[in-house]
Formats: structure tokens, sequence, C-alpha cells
């Protein structure tokens, strides 16, 4: 079976319309629950279909990309905006991409028409998100918009007057079969909500990895805008597993080889043996690997890292027990020295 709309193959097995009247037996109620469910299943089966191989859907996709990525980057925020139940999935799709660091916020079509109309900016994108690409009062916003302002439509009706005056469609198509009314008589949004929520996360997590595309970044960014409930928790416990201790990074003065200033290659070799750091006439601090080397050329003294002596240990730091008057080297790993640390 295809779809005359947009030539896409729709799944031959769909959900059987509720009949009425309902019943409420047990058996009756869990139908109509496997009713739901597959329905939404086979809306986002389609959906993935559909952005795998129609060329148009693709090209549109990475078009709207494109238009919210070069606002971002040229200071400008995406706004997204819609009624009734579009608009809660704007108000999420909003929240989702804060908590990924990408500047967005909500704008009511009535609020907009109301003053709020000055929170769009000449850089931003809108992104207009209607079920039916119709609805009235995103039509009424239409003239009133700044002159310029790219405008994309996410909509299950592509072929719609939003959808065709929008600089690009995010494409949220359904057949006819999958949409509430057929599947049960009435048109509450759930197949057609489903499907907007569903592209809408797509492009959240899109632009999440062109702006950053390092994974651990992202990460870390999302923890630092993330830092309550269990997702903060979850971040907390991570980073300070991650983090190295003081005892993690401390060597005691006594595993320091010491050579003094004047020292000829000889000493220094035999203080650099097996140790991670030497200092040299307690002044410079270095990788025991690589005093070798510097001790045939210009003098060791002339290079190396200059030793910080630090007051005092805070007292929130875990000191792994350094007692008053003893000394540690303390390196953030093995080739980056942090400091020289005494304890009080």
């Amino acid at each position: 079976m295809r779809c005359d709309t947009c030539m896409h193959q729709i799944p031959a097995v769909l959900p059987s319309p509720i009949t009425p009247p309902a019943e409420s037996s047990p058996v009756s109620i869990l139908n109509t629950a496997v009713t739901i469910l597959r329905s939404q299943s086979l809306a986002l089966s389609h959906l993935t279909d559909l952005y795998r191989a129609d060329a148009e859907t693709q090209n549109d996709y990475v078009n709207s990309i494109q238009l919210m990525h070069n606002a971002l980057v040229t200071g400008g925020k995406i706004v997204l905006t819609g009624m009734g139940k579009s608009g809660k999935i704007a108000d999420k799709l909003v929240a989702t991409m804060n908590s990924l660091g990408i500047h967005a916020a909500t704008l009511h079509p009535c609020d907009a028409l109301h003053g709020d109309l000055g929170v769009l900016r000449p850089a931003d994108v809108l992104v207009m998100i209607t079920s039916s690409g119709n609805t009235p009062e995103l039509n009424q916003l239409l003239p009133y918009l700044p002159s310029g302002l790219p405008r994309i439509c996410l909509t299950c009706t592509p072929d719609s007057p939003l959808g065709r005056g929008s600089s690009a469609v995010l494409s949220a198509h359904l057949p006819g079969s999958l949409l509430e009314r057929a599947i049960y008589g009435v048109p509450a949004p759930t197949t057609s909500t489903t499907a907007c929520l569903a592209v809408g996360d797509a492009v959240c997590i899109t632009l999440a990895e062109i702006i950053t595309a390092e994974q651990e970044e992202r990460k870390k960014n999302f923890g630092r805008w993330h830092p309550g409930g269990a997702i903060g928790n979850d971040y907390k416990s991570e980073e300070n597993c991650a983090k190295p201790t003081f005892r993690d990074v401390m060597i005691p003065w006594a595993e320091v080889g010491l050579v003094d200033t004047d020292a000829d290659e000889l000493e220094i070799l035999r203080a650099a043996a097996g140790r991670q750091w030497v200092c040299v006439g307690n002044e410079k601090l270095f990788k025991g690997h690589e005093l070798g080397q510097l001790s045939r050329k210009a003098g060791a003294a002339a290079a190396g890292l200059a030793i910080t002596r630090l007051r005092r240990v805070g007292p929130k730091d875990d000191v792994a027990n350094v007692g008053r008057g003893e000394i540690v080297v303390v390196a953030k790993d093995m080739k980056n020295i942090l400091g020289l640390y005494e304890g009080i």
C-alpha cells in the first residue's frame, strides 16, 4: 500500500478502528491500549522510513537544520510557536534545547499579537508547529512577522498553507489511516502529536551534535545545565568518580629525586632513575625520564617547572593524611604538575 501524497510505502498491517459501544471489561480496556500503542508505533515506523528514503523530506530536514544553525552562530535563537497541543510540544522542545545549550524560546501565537512579537529578533528563526498546517492563529501572525525572518513549519501536512509558505518544512507526515479519526473515531491528538514530537526531538539532538562535536563535551554541558533531579545526581556521581582525589595525584617528597644545581650529568641520571619527578636545587621540578636529555643541553636549572609553594592545604581537600610540615608534589597526571603542597 502506498500514500498518494508522498508515494511512500505504508505498513500493510494497520490498527483496527475501535468500534462503539465501548466496553469496560479488562479485555476491552487492554485492547484499546494495544490499539493506541500499535498505532503510535506504526506512525514512528512510517516516519523513520520517510526520513530514510524520501529525498524531499531529507532535503527539507537538512535545510531546516542549516537555517537553525545559522541563526545560532550569528547570535540569534530558535523561537518555537504553536497552539493547543502543538504549543505544549513547543514548550517541551525548547526545554530540551536549553538543556543541551541551544538558545531557544517559546512564543504563544495569541500573546504574540498582544505585544510578545518583540521577542523576535532579525537573527532569529521561527519554527511553527501545526498538525494541520493551517492553524488560524498562526496564519494571523504571518503579516506581522519581521521581514526576512526564516520560517520553518513542523507539520503532519507539508502540502498546506503554512507548509508551502515556509522557508523549509520539517515533515511529520502521516497517512490518513494512521490519523486519530481513522483509528478511534475522534481527532484527539495522539499519533499526530507523537509524530511532531519525535521529529522535534531529532532536531534537538542533531543541532546539539553539530554545535558540539565531542560527545564527552556534550555530556559535560548537559550536566552543567541539568544539575537537579536524578539526571543531575547521576552526572555528579560520574564527575566525582572521574575527578582525581588528592591521594590519586600526590607524590611524597621522599619519592622525589634531589640534586644540586651544579650536579654533574652522572649525579642527575642517578637521581632520575626510577623516579617520576626530580627537584634541582629546590627551585625546579622535572619529569624524571626527561632530565637525562636536559642535562646534556644548556643546563638542567635553565628549564623545568618553577616550584609553587602553597601555604596550606585547604580543609575541604582530601589531604590524604599529609602530616604537619610534610611536603608532597601534586601532579594532575604524570605529565603536568599542579604544585608543591605542604601540610600544616
